[in-house]
């Protein structure tokens, strides 16, 4: 029962990759994804390697035939009573769901945004330890089951967030909007290349969008992968663009296609894929946020 889809982390919006898929497949709304808050860097403005904000995890999920709304919100709740249980480390959870396409490999996204690798890997090994998956499929039984191995069906990224995230961006109204595009570099491009398109380019063209459009809640991240990605997903990298709602997403990217210059100035550096839509909504927001 796999209909997940490419992921992780990054919008519908002013994303500077390639345009978005026009006719992906229908598939079933799940209101189960979100979007993580997480430090910023002043990545588009240093001309050297910047530091990471953030380490973020994509796990595969698959619903089980118990899976319904009310089933999916209990399983939650008791990942936060497991969670509330360990060391706190600042995890934040969300989940994402394909809209309007499915996956053959996964029904949706379970995504822990942790402060960087080495906290991930301390929290992987409590959970293990305590039992946690264990806990939750004896309790909740065929609803929700998602990946537990690195590198197989749970994937990390570091990650780098070059944009201020706005006050205006928010998950208290779901679904929230999150859009991704994995990207390879073209032949004699690297890094160092994009990091002086977003300066360049990219960062000034956000600066005139906030200008027309005060009141935007876009921000974006992009991950590294920290594991071999597949022949079915190549990247370098993964771009990906938060909105608070589709709405304002759709219009943003309405108004970045109009853009042809900024989208040629980024097709000279990397070749992306069609942005995948994601519906998203918070399942841990970490007490050190709240």
């Amino acid at each position: 029962m796999k209909r997940f889809l490419v992921f992780l982390f990054l919008t519908p919006i002013i994303v500077a990759c390639s345009p978005p898929a026009d006719d992906a497949p229908e598939a079933p709304q799940v209101e189960m994804a979100a979007v993580p808050e997480a430090p910023q860097v002043e990545m588009a403005a240093a001309p050297e390697a910047p530091e990471p904000a953030a380490y973020y995890e994509f796990l595969w999920c698959e619903f089980g035939e118990n899976y319904s709304a009310e089933s999916r919100d209990a399983y939650f709740a008791d990942f936060n009573t497991i969670a509330d249980s360990m060391t706190e480390r600042g995890l934040a959870s969300f989940a994402y769901a394909p809209r309007d396409w499915e996956s053959e490999d996964f029904d949706a996204l379970w995504v822990n945004r942790w402060a960087d690798k080495e906290t991930s890997v301390q929290g992987w090994a409590e959970w293990q330890s305590g039992g946690g998956n264990e806990k939750l499929q004896a309790d909740h039984p065929d609803v929700l089951m998602c990946g537990q191995e690195a590198g197989t069906n749970v994937f990390g990224y570091t990650t780098y967030i070059p944009k201020d995230l706005p006050a205006t961006f928010s998950v208290e109204n779901p679904p929230y909007h999150v859009d991704n595009l994995f990207c390879t570099f073209n032949e004699g491009k690297e890094p160092e290349d994009m990091r002086a398109y977003l300066r360049d380019h990219y960062m000034p063209f956000l600066d005139r969008y906030t200008a027309e459009n005060p009141d935007n809640s876009y921000w974006f991240a992009i991950g590294v992968p920290d594991f071999e990605p597949m022949e079915n997903y190549p990247q370098d990298f993964n771009w990906l663009n938060y909105f608070t709602s589709p709405e304002e997403a759709a219009a943003a990217i309405a108004n970045y296609e109009k853009e042809t210059d900024l989208q040629n100035q980024m097709g000279e550096i990397a070749t992306c894929s069609d942005r995948a839509l994601w519906n998203a909504l918070p399942i841990r927001i970490p007490p050190s946020a709240t």
